[in-house]
């Protein structure tokens, strides 16, 4: 992409389908981060060594409130930036999503790590339907569904800008009939004018060369959008 061309984006905001890159980088890795987030609360359940790391605790930490800002955000961003709102089902998904992020995020918050000890975790009331149905479940569906919706909005976009192309090769027609019209009725009053319309002939000749190119223009238009 040329630096004019980031320019123009940066003035506009991200594409469309930037937007949706960009939510997806920061959202799908919640999955893995609430599951490590079950994975220490079953382990320090059962009084075992856990396999889950202050390292790796710290990360799933930060890629859950990345994620959760993310997710939060995602609405009003979406409204204020492409003048776009999700169908009530996707807003319902998203809705409980962030909620349930927002109930791992406080009890993460909690915590301290200290000396490659993790401390203060206290644990919700029934931590594998939040971490791995509500979050990591939940992820994936709105995914799912944000993918569909984005794919639709790019069919009907499609569809929208091939009515409007439609529309103009209707539009060329009419005024390549028009200029050949006002040619037609140069020539007959150059021919009534004799000698004197000699000129004007010409200029009407070259009138009628542009007719044809705009009616020429006009049937490969057409004929092109109903190839395509």
């Amino acid at each position: 992409m040329s630096a004019k061309s980031k320019n123009a984006e940066n003035e506009k905001g991200p594409s469309l389908d930037h937007t949706l890159h960009l939510t997806q980088k920061k959202i799908a890795p919640t999955r893995l981060a609430a599951l490590q987030m079950l994975i220490f609360h079953m382990e320090m359940s059962t009084e075992e060594e856990s396999n889950v790391t202050a390292e790796d605790f710290l990360d799933a930490q930060t890629k859950l409130k990345e994620g959760f800002e993310a997710a939060r955000n995602f609405k009003t961003y979406l409204s204020e930036t492409h003048k776009l709102d999700l169908p009530d089902t996707s807003n319902k998904m998203l809705e409980k999503l962030v909620e349930a992020m927002d109930e791992l995020v406080r009890i993460t918050d909690r915590c301290t790590v200290t000396d490659g000890e993790i401390k203060g975790f206290r644990a919700g009331a029934d931590m594998y339907d939040l971490c791995c149905t509500r979050i990591a479940k939940g992820v994936n569906e709105f995914s799912d569904d944000l993918r569909t919706f984005f794919l639709e909005l790019n069919d009907k976009g499609k569809a929208d800008a091939l009515d409007r192309t439609s529309t103009i090769a209707m539009e060329i027609g009419k005024i390549g009939r028009v200029i050949n019209m006002v040619a037609t009725n140069a020539s007959i009053e150059a021919a009534r004018a004799g000698d004197a319309g000699k000129g004007f002939t010409v200029i009407a000749d070259e009138v009628k060369v542009l007719s044809s190119r705009v009616s020429s223009l006009s049937v490969s238009l057409t004929d092109r959008l109903h190839v395509n």
